[in-house]
């Protein structure tokens, strides 16, 4: 009995030798691969791709942040035309490799696309993510692992100063209906929020690998009215490899907002086949979701 335990230890011992050393293996694969991604790294941008640098002012937070604008490529040249705006939160991602420091969302090339085929085109601005604490900043409510979260305040700045600001410099539709409000991982749980707290402002979002686990039960309880509901137009996305925990509170806000009345005109959920929670999906999710929220 005892020769057969310790044989049992030994190729218990070895199976799990082998799988941490394929791990590492893998891990350090990786790691090579991303090093030499990053050496490699270039401006993807669009030339109508623009970056003010700490010039946006936060006042609540005495502080200025980087936002990135986008214009469609014929916004010069055409001096009359006005354009629905897409806000996205983790903006420095929006459009540019070197300024994310990894693989962008590839957002002008999607709308500069759309403009050669003569399809609606929209203004983006990118707000860059807090230097300070991303998680507090995209966290809406107060609670113990965010202590100082001020999501509520952040959201009025984008909703008022800084709104006002692109609305007064950018030749723009300003109406709910042409207002998008969009985000990915704790900024999509932020875009949710967003249209539910300013129904008013935003009359659609793109809602990409929510976060709703910051504060799910709360964040659910949000709701409303039929007639702030009506007309919205609401995009969700989740990759196929983020686990249940990101999955199924994505279907659950889809579920949400069908029984608030809305259908399949104006609420659409795509599970990003083959992929998990990182920039990639993010490109692919809004690929699909631009041309659905300008139909």
């Amino acid at each position: 009995m005892k020769k057969i335990f310790i044989g049992s230890s030994l190729i218990g011992l070895l199976i799990f030798g082998f799988f941490f050393g394929r791990g590492k293996y893998y891990q350090h694969q990786e790691e090579q691969r991303r090093s030499a991604y990053y050496e490699n790294l270039v401006d993807t941008s669009s030339p109508t791709v623009h970056v003010i640098r700490d010039s946006i002012r936060i006042g609540y937070q005495n502080e200025t942040r980087t936002i990135h604008t986008y214009v469609p490529p014929n916004y010069n040249n055409d001096t009359l035309t006005r354009y629905p705006v897409i806000y996205m939160m983790d903006g420095e991602s929006s459009f540019n490799d070197l300024e994310n420091m990894g693989p962008e969302w590839e957002i002008d090339e999607v709308i500069n696309a759309a403009s050669e085929s003569g399809e609606l085109t929209a203004i983006v601005i990118g707000i860059n993510q807090s230097d300070k604490s991303r998680d507090t900043e995209y966290t809406p409510f107060v609670n113990e692992d965010n202590p100082n979260a001020h999501g509520d305040k952040f959201s009025e700045w984008v909703t008022t100063d800084l709104k006002q600001w692109v609305d007064t410099n950018y030749r723009t539709k300003p109406d709910p209906s042409s207002t998008t409000i969009g985000g990915i991982s704790r900024s999509g749980m932020m875009a949710y929020y967003m249209v539910m707290a300013h129904p008013d402002v935003f009359g659609n979002a793109m809602i990409q690998s929510p976060s709703m686990w910051v504060d799910h039960d709360r964040l659910m309880e949000m709701s409303l009215t039929p007639e702030e509901v009506k007309d919205k137009k609401i995009y969700l996305s989740v990759g196929e490899y983020e686990g249940r925990g990101m999955i199924n509170p994505t279907v659950e806000i889809y579920e949400k907002f069908k029984a608030q009345g809305l259908d399949e005109d104006h609420v659409k959920y795509d599970m990003i086949m083959g992929e998990s929670h990182w920039h990639i999906t993010w490109r692919k999710s809004f690929a699909l979701g631009y041309p659905w929220l300008m139909q």
